[in-house]
């Protein structure tokens, strides 16, 4: 991981766009990074992220334990990359059409370790660790590097609903306080399986 992050860190903020950054993760082997320094072993029972770079890009750990999966989400004002490093990751993405009130959902894809999932702006998808008893951890690597969640839409597939986060939310959850979402809007959406 160490050799990844002086790379990223050699980048220049002007230069620094999807396809620069998929050449650069691209010379990496994520299948065996040595990732595990990062990490407390002790603690892949809980879901946590874990900082290891700020600029020029934001790089982080995340620790999904046995069948933890966020919410339906929209990445408004960041993209990038997730290589997965252990485990496996589930990806459902979806198309949010709010004239229609539909959001039409794609069939899942897996994603094994050493590979890589490009995250572009504005993408809304489901990420899950689906393993009953494995823990799953994957590196971010998103762009630009100082982000907060307000306006992230947050999708409640099985409500119908969705909501929009506020600045103040320090993740993508339903179990915020009220003051954390713009506005939460019920009935929002009919879902479409495209398959």
């Amino acid at each position: 991981m160490k050799k990844i992050l002086e790379k990223l860190k050699k980048l220049e903020t002007g230069e620094i766009e999807p396809n620069i950054l998929k050449m650069t993760l691209n010379a990496f082997d994520f299948a065996s990074v040595d990732y595990m320094q990062y990490l407390d072993e002790s603690k892949f029972d809980t879901y946590h992220r874990v900082t290891i770079m700020e600029a020029p890009i934001k790089v982080f750990l995340n620790v999904w334990p046995a069948e933890f999966q966020l919410p339906t989400h929209q990445h408004n004002n960041f993209w990038g990359y997730i290589a997965v490093l252990k485990g496996l990751l589930t990806e459902t993405s979806f198309v949010y059409d709010p004239d229609d009130a539909q959001l039409s959902c794609h069939p899942p894809k897996s994603f094994r370790k050493g590979e890589v999932i490009f995250e572009p702006l504005n993408v809304i998808h489901h990420l899950q660790n689906p393993s009953p008893s494995k823990p799953l951890v994957t590196a971010h690597f998103y762009y630009p590097p100082v982000y907060n969640y307000e306006g992230v839409m947050v999708f409640d597939i099985k409500k119908r609903r969705v909501a929009e986060l506020t600045a103040k939310a320090p993740g993508i959850s339903w179990d915020h306080p009220a003051d954390y979402y713009a506005r939460i809007e019920e009935d929002a959406f009919s879902v479409v399986n495209l398959w």
